[in-house]
């Protein structure tokens, strides 16, 4: 009698998950990929066609050994879905080289009927050719192209946008993607890759490159809010009235910025170099107008010719900013204006709505012990803070970016510690259970062979094999073994690094 009631009791608790709603049954799945959800479907009938109102699914080819059952599977869930829930998202990962012109139509021609919102496409380890005109939905709003790159190759090439047909995307985000523009007869400035999206809101452009007539990026939006660029190559003219945050990281070449409205601005450039841009002299970084609404700026410039030029051109450049309110600059820009303190020495201080002024070194050897003096010259001072005697300041030191960069590595050794002790353990409770069975077996053998004695010589061989297979796994451990404490090793030299304060933390 307890036996069967304590049955029963294990069957209520075990199929508690089958009693949740759809929808958060559906976020549970959403974090595995659709192969594995529709594999669900055999757990009973509750679950067998929970996988066809999924809003969300995640294809990708790592779990097929072969392409065309991969289309398959993608034509048979998207085929077999109930029509009546849309689908929301879809997202594709494709591994190694593979051709997904047909696949990717398919997709692309269930997005139009279906009304799908979000696409996200990432290639690993191959590359991609997105076919001409392949992209067109009146219902896309988010849309993602993640390549792969080794070296200079960038995995996903795109022949153009000019025939994209995306009236609703509000967010394209562009990682290793190569351009390709066919229109050699357009070179007008102000014509842009992404002006044909009306609505687009959000754009980032990472690791990026244009290959055509121009080779730049114009980036001409009358309703663009948010734009990110990191590490593109070649440069470009950004015309963005309604523009309110920009990111640039490391944008080689000449560039104009016009975006009047802009309310918080992130720039570095490791190598700012001076170009002659319009013979006006100006840098790599020309502003078309003074930003009247920044509140927010954090630039980061280190010149690649220190000289008084380049100091005219941190002048120009802050005086263009006077109205920001936080500010934070590299210890690097400011010392040059240090060295050359005759190119402020008559000039006003530009900031009078300045709340708090942050200096701090960006470039910083982790492995030199010796103490890094920081100073701001008086004169610097003067020009910076002059206008605005309320606003805090704050010198960061070499010892405390050393500490932060410390502590980000820690933590991040210690995630990799963590998910290795979790792969070890569970390879261990597999090989545990692995080696058992293999000893079971051979003990069986032992006992026919001591019953059979002609046939000792043929089962020493499979003996042996077993034997190898043991060594393999506990080869397998020892090498997880060592990695293991060289991620231990790895920690301690960090922490022994860092102050006592941060320490505790950790």
């Amino acid at each position: 009698m307890g036996s069967r009631c304590e049955r029963k009791r294990m069957n209520v608790e075990g199929d508690r998950l089958s009693t949740l709603p759809d929808d958060i049954i559906h976020k549970i799945l959403s974090f595995v990929s659709t192969k594995h959800a529709v594999e669900t479907s055999v757990l009973s009938s509750r679950w067998r066609y929970i996988w066809t109102s999924m809003p969300s699914l995640n294809f990708s080819t790592k779990d097929f050994h072969t392409l065309p059952k991969f289309s398959e599977f993608v034509k048979h869930v998207l085929s077999g879905r109930n029509n009546q829930m849309e689908v929301f998202s879809i997202e594709l990962t494709f591994h190694g080289k593979v051709s997904v012109k047909r696949i990717l139509n398919y997709i692309m021609n269930y997005t139009l009927s279906h009304n799908v919102q979000q696409l996200n496409v990432t290639c690993l380890l191959g590359k991609i050719e997105v076919p001409l005109s392949l992209f067109s939905s009146p219902s896309l709003k988010h849309l993602t192209l993640s390549g792969f790159t080794f070296g200079f190759t960038f995995e996903i090439s795109v022949t153009t946008l000019s025939t994209w047909e995306l009236p609703s995307l509000a967010t394209l985000n562009l990682h290793f993607v190569t351009f390709y523009e066919e229109n050699s007869q357009n070179t007008d400035k102000c014509v842009g890759l992404f002006s044909n999206f009306a609505n687009l809101k959000n754009l980032t452009l990472d690791n990026c490159r244009m290959i055509g007539a121009l080779e730049r990026f114009n980036i001409c939006h009358p309703g663009l809010c948010s734009l990110t660029l990191e590490h593109v190559c070649g440069g470009g003219n950004v015309v963005t009235p309604q523009l309110k945050n920009l990111t640039v990281n490391h944008w080689q070449g000449k560039h104009l910025i016009s975006a009047p409205n802009l309310s918080s601005l992130h720039y570095k450039d490791c190598y700012y170099k001076s170009y002659n841009f319009y013979d006006d002299g100006y840098s790599s970084l020309k502003l078309s107008t003074d930003l009247l609404h920044l509140e927010k700026a954090d630039i980061c410039v280190k010149y690649s010719k220190e000289d008084k030029a380049s100091a005219h051109e941190i002048v120009r450049l802050l005086q263009q900013m006077r109205s920001v309110k936080f500010l934070t600059l590299n210890l690097e820009l400011v010392r040059l204006l240090c060295v050359y303190v005759e190119v402020i020495s008559h000039e006003p201080s530009p900031f009078a709505n300045l709340t708090s002024l942050k200096i701090y070194p960006s470039f910083v050897n982790l492995e030199d012990q010796k103490q890094q003096k920081v100073f701001v010259s008086t004169e610097v001072k003067r020009f910076l803070l002059d206008s605005s005697q309320c606003a805090t300041f704050t010198l960061v030191s070499h010892e405390e970016i050393k500490a932060m960069k410390n502590v980000a590595s820690a933590q991040n050794l210690m995630r990799e510690l963590e998910v290795l002790l979790d792969q070890w353990k569970e390879d261990s409770e597999a090989n545990t259970a692995h080696m058992e069975s293999h000893m079971a077996t051979v003990h069986e053998q032992v006992e026919v062979d001591d019953q059979i004695d002609m046939k000792t010589k043929w089962r020493f061989r499979e003996r042996m094999t077993h034997i190898e297979s043991y060594w393999e796994c506990l080869n397998k451990q020892v090498q997880r073994g060592n990695k293991k404490v060289l991620l231990l090793q790895k920690i301690e030299g960090v922490l022994t690094k860092l102050p006592a304060s941060h320490r505790d933390k950790l």
